[in-house]
Protein backbone atom coordinates (compact mmCIF):
# COMPACT_ATOMS: atom_id res chain seq x y z
CA UNK A 1 0.00 0.00 0.00
CA UNK A 2 1.30 3.55 -0.53
CA UNK A 3 1.46 6.10 2.14
CA UNK A 4 -1.04 8.82 2.07
CA UNK A 5 0.96 12.54 2.39
CA UNK A 6 0.08 12.83 5.66
CA UNK A 7 2.43 10.07 6.91
CA UNK A 8 5.60 10.96 8.12
CA UNK A 9 8.19 9.89 5.80
CA UNK A 10 11.50 8.92 7.27
CA UNK A 11 14.88 10.74 5.43
CA UNK A 12 18.57 10.55 6.62
CA UNK A 13 21.89 11.28 6.50
CA UNK A 14 25.01 11.04 7.67
CA UNK A 15 28.19 13.33 8.93
CA UNK A 16 31.14 12.02 10.15
CA UNK A 17 34.43 13.93 10.84
CA UNK A 18 35.54 16.86 9.39
CA UNK A 19 34.90 16.41 5.73
CA UNK A 20 31.31 18.87 6.05
CA UNK A 21 30.48 21.46 8.03
CA UNK A 22 26.74 20.94 9.94
CA UNK A 23 25.58 23.60 7.36
CA UNK A 24 25.34 21.16 4.83
CA UNK A 25 22.64 18.98 7.29
CA UNK A 26 20.59 21.80 7.74
CA UNK A 27 20.04 23.04 4.02
CA UNK A 28 19.47 18.94 2.85
CA UNK A 29 16.85 19.12 5.88
CA UNK A 30 15.55 22.83 4.30
CA UNK A 31 15.77 21.29 0.80
CA UNK A 32 13.62 17.94 1.95
CA UNK A 33 10.96 19.96 3.51
CA UNK A 34 10.36 22.40 0.42
CA UNK A 35 10.62 19.68 -2.08
CA UNK A 36 8.71 16.56 -0.22
CA UNK A 37 4.77 17.07 0.26
CA UNK A 38 5.06 14.46 3.28
CA UNK A 39 6.05 15.76 6.49
CA UNK A 40 9.46 14.29 7.25
CA UNK A 41 11.44 12.45 10.37
CA UNK A 42 15.04 13.56 10.26
CA UNK A 43 17.43 11.19 10.87
CA UNK A 44 20.99 12.03 11.67
CA UNK A 45 24.02 9.35 11.79
CA UNK A 46 26.98 10.66 13.35
CA UNK A 47 29.65 10.44 16.47
CA UNK A 48 28.66 10.11 19.61
CA UNK A 49 29.80 13.06 21.16
CA UNK A 50 28.16 15.35 18.32
CA UNK A 51 25.26 17.64 19.99
CA UNK A 52 22.60 17.35 17.16
CA UNK A 53 19.21 19.50 17.57
CA UNK A 54 15.94 18.12 19.22
CA UNK A 55 14.12 18.69 15.82
CA UNK A 56 15.97 15.88 14.22
CA UNK A 57 16.96 12.30 15.09
CA UNK A 58 20.52 11.39 16.40
CA UNK A 59 21.64 7.78 15.88
CA UNK A 60 25.55 7.22 17.14
CA UNK A 61 27.57 5.78 14.74
CA UNK A 62 29.86 2.93 16.19
CA UNK A 63 33.39 4.08 16.11
CA UNK A 64 34.91 1.79 13.64
CA UNK A 65 38.64 3.99 13.92
CA UNK A 66 38.48 5.50 10.21
CA UNK A 67 39.19 9.12 9.10
CA UNK A 68 39.56 11.15 6.04
CA UNK A 69 36.15 11.36 3.61
CA UNK A 70 36.62 8.30 1.80
CA UNK A 71 37.05 6.31 4.57
CA UNK A 72 34.05 7.95 6.29
CA UNK A 73 32.26 6.29 3.69
CA UNK A 74 31.70 3.19 4.86
CA UNK A 75 30.11 4.31 8.18
CA UNK A 76 26.86 4.78 5.76
CA UNK A 77 26.64 0.53 6.35
CA UNK A 78 25.46 1.37 9.83
CA UNK A 79 22.02 2.51 8.52
CA UNK A 80 21.39 -0.99 7.30
CA UNK A 81 21.65 -2.00 11.29
CA UNK A 82 17.89 -1.74 12.19
CA UNK A 83 18.95 -1.35 15.97
CA UNK A 84 18.76 2.23 14.24
CA UNK A 85 16.16 2.25 12.74
CA UNK A 86 13.24 -0.71 11.30
CA UNK A 87 11.27 0.16 7.57
CA UNK A 88 11.64 2.32 4.76
CA UNK A 89 14.21 4.88 5.41
CA UNK A 90 15.19 7.54 2.73
CA UNK A 91 18.85 8.50 2.23
CA UNK A 92 20.89 11.42 0.86
CA UNK A 93 24.37 12.12 1.12
CA UNK A 94 25.24 15.58 1.80
CA UNK A 95 26.79 16.83 -1.17
CA UNK A 96 23.43 16.80 -2.97
CA UNK A 97 21.24 19.67 -4.28
CA UNK A 98 17.39 19.22 -4.20
CA UNK A 99 15.74 21.26 -7.15
CA UNK A 100 12.25 20.49 -7.38
CA UNK A 101 9.24 18.13 -5.93
CA UNK A 102 10.58 14.14 -5.52
CA UNK A 103 7.44 12.86 -3.86
CA UNK A 104 8.32 10.23 -6.56
CA UNK A 105 11.03 8.82 -4.28
CA UNK A 106 8.56 7.29 -1.76
CA UNK A 107 5.93 5.83 -4.14
CA UNK A 108 8.47 3.45 -5.44
CA UNK A 109 7.69 -0.39 -4.79
CA UNK A 110 9.90 -1.31 -1.49
CA UNK A 111 10.26 -4.66 -2.61
CA UNK A 112 13.24 -3.84 -3.97
CA UNK A 113 16.47 -1.77 -2.98
CA UNK A 114 17.00 1.50 -5.05
CA UNK A 115 19.78 3.68 -5.53
CA UNK A 116 21.51 6.19 -8.03
CA UNK A 117 22.87 4.28 -11.17
CA UNK A 118 26.49 4.18 -10.74
CA UNK A 119 27.88 7.34 -13.18
CA UNK A 120 30.52 5.06 -14.61
CA UNK A 121 27.46 4.13 -17.02
CA UNK A 122 28.49 7.21 -18.88
CA UNK A 123 31.46 5.85 -20.99
CA UNK A 124 30.52 2.49 -19.81
CA UNK A 125 26.60 1.77 -20.66
CA UNK A 126 26.79 -1.97 -18.65
CA UNK A 127 28.00 -0.97 -15.78
CA UNK A 128 25.59 -2.14 -13.03
CA UNK A 129 26.92 -1.16 -9.86
CA UNK A 130 24.94 0.99 -7.35
CA UNK A 131 26.27 4.59 -6.73
CA UNK A 132 24.93 5.34 -2.84
CA UNK A 133 24.31 8.90 -3.00
CA UNK A 134 20.83 8.27 -2.26
CA UNK A 135 18.87 5.18 -1.16
CA UNK A 136 15.64 4.19 -0.90
CA UNK A 137 14.68 0.87 0.99
CA UNK A 138 13.25 -0.70 3.71
CA UNK A 139 15.65 -1.81 6.38
CA UNK A 140 14.32 -4.85 8.11
CA UNK A 141 14.09 -6.75 4.15
CA UNK A 142 18.06 -5.89 3.71
CA UNK A 143 19.34 -6.50 7.07
CA UNK A 144 21.56 -9.16 5.79
CA UNK A 145 23.62 -6.37 4.79
CA UNK A 146 24.63 -5.49 8.31
CA UNK A 147 24.28 -9.27 9.04
CA UNK A 148 27.32 -9.60 6.48
CA UNK A 149 29.25 -6.66 8.25
CA UNK A 150 29.35 -8.02 11.56
CA UNK A 151 29.85 -11.81 10.38
CA UNK A 152 33.13 -10.30 9.40
CA UNK A 153 35.43 -7.23 10.94
CA UNK A 154 35.17 -3.91 9.26
CA UNK A 155 38.97 -4.18 7.86
CA UNK A 156 38.45 -6.97 6.05
CA UNK A 157 35.93 -5.30 2.91
CA UNK A 158 37.33 -2.32 3.35
CA UNK A 159 40.47 -3.82 2.27
CA UNK A 160 38.58 -6.00 -0.40
CA UNK A 161 36.30 -3.28 -1.96
CA UNK A 162 36.76 0.51 -2.99
CA UNK A 163 33.80 1.76 -0.81
CA UNK A 164 30.86 1.22 0.76
CA UNK A 165 28.70 1.38 -3.00
CA UNK A 166 31.09 -1.69 -4.21
CA UNK A 167 30.38 -3.65 -1.11
CA UNK A 168 26.59 -2.96 -1.23
CA UNK A 169 26.39 -3.68 -4.94
CA UNK A 170 28.08 -7.10 -4.20
CA UNK A 171 25.97 -8.06 -0.65
CA UNK A 172 22.20 -7.14 -2.74
CA UNK A 173 21.71 -9.35 -5.77
CA UNK A 174 21.57 -7.55 -8.77
CA UNK A 175 17.62 -8.90 -9.00
CA UNK A 176 17.03 -7.06 -6.09
CA UNK A 177 18.54 -3.49 -6.60
CA UNK A 178 17.02 -0.93 -8.92
CA UNK A 179 17.98 2.37 -10.23
CA UNK A 180 16.46 5.75 -9.73
CA UNK A 181 15.68 7.37 -13.51
CA UNK A 182 18.68 8.19 -14.66
CA UNK A 183 16.74 11.88 -16.40
CA UNK A 184 15.94 12.63 -12.75
CA UNK A 185 18.91 12.33 -10.87
CA UNK A 186 21.83 13.09 -12.62
CA UNK A 187 25.41 14.55 -11.69
CA UNK A 188 26.48 18.10 -11.88
CA UNK A 189 30.11 18.20 -13.13
CA UNK A 190 29.96 15.66 -15.69
CA UNK A 191 26.40 16.10 -16.88
CA UNK A 192 25.07 19.61 -15.79
CA UNK A 193 27.91 21.58 -15.77
CA UNK A 194 28.74 23.89 -18.90
CA UNK A 195 26.76 21.70 -21.58
CA UNK A 196 28.18 17.91 -19.68
CA UNK A 197 31.45 16.50 -20.45
CA UNK A 198 32.04 14.72 -22.78
CA UNK A 199 34.11 11.61 -22.64
CA UNK A 200 35.05 10.69 -26.19
CA UNK A 201 36.46 14.65 -26.76
CA UNK A 202 37.45 14.68 -23.28
CA UNK A 203 35.97 18.25 -22.76
CA UNK A 204 33.13 20.28 -22.09
CA UNK A 205 30.65 20.43 -24.98
CA UNK A 206 29.42 24.32 -23.99
CA UNK A 207 32.34 25.76 -21.34
CA UNK A 208 31.28 28.83 -19.11
CA UNK A 209 28.09 28.48 -19.79
CA UNK A 210 27.43 27.15 -15.99
CA UNK A 211 24.41 24.96 -14.79
CA UNK A 212 22.15 23.54 -17.01
CA UNK A 213 18.72 21.98 -15.19
CA UNK A 214 16.66 20.66 -17.79
CA UNK A 215 12.66 20.13 -16.96
CA UNK A 216 12.99 16.58 -15.46
CA UNK A 217 15.73 16.57 -13.65
CA UNK A 218 15.20 16.81 -9.70
CA UNK A 219 18.35 15.96 -8.07
CA UNK A 220 22.71 17.28 -8.66
CA UNK A 221 25.00 14.80 -7.03
CA UNK A 222 28.34 16.71 -5.97
CA UNK A 223 30.67 13.68 -5.60
CA UNK A 224 34.18 14.53 -5.96
CA UNK A 225 35.16 18.43 -5.88
CA UNK A 226 34.55 21.23 -6.19
CA UNK A 227 31.48 21.27 -3.51
CA UNK A 228 28.17 23.16 -3.19
CA UNK A 229 29.73 25.63 -0.82
CA UNK A 230 32.57 26.59 -3.33
CA UNK A 231 30.47 26.97 -6.40
CA UNK A 232 29.10 30.64 -7.29
CA UNK A 233 27.32 29.83 -9.90
CA UNK A 234 23.34 31.18 -9.06
CA UNK A 235 21.51 28.34 -9.77
CA UNK A 236 23.21 26.27 -7.34
CA UNK A 237 22.95 29.36 -4.64
CA UNK A 238 19.42 30.04 -5.34
CA UNK A 239 18.63 25.91 -4.47
CA UNK A 240 21.07 24.65 -1.84
CA UNK A 241 20.00 27.05 0.79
Amino acid sequence: MTPTNTEPLDCACVIHGTGYDWEYVERLYNMLNRHLTRPIRFHVYTEAERPVPDHMIKHSLADWGFTGPKKSWWYKLQLFNTQHHQGPLLYFDLDVVIVKNIDWIWKLNLKHFWAVRDFKYLWKPNCTTSNTSIMWWDTTKYQNVWNTVIDQNIDFFVKKYRGDQDFISAVIPEGQRRFFNTDWIKSWRWQCLDGGFSFSKRKYIEPDTGTNIDKNLGILIFHGLPKQHEITDQIIATHWQ
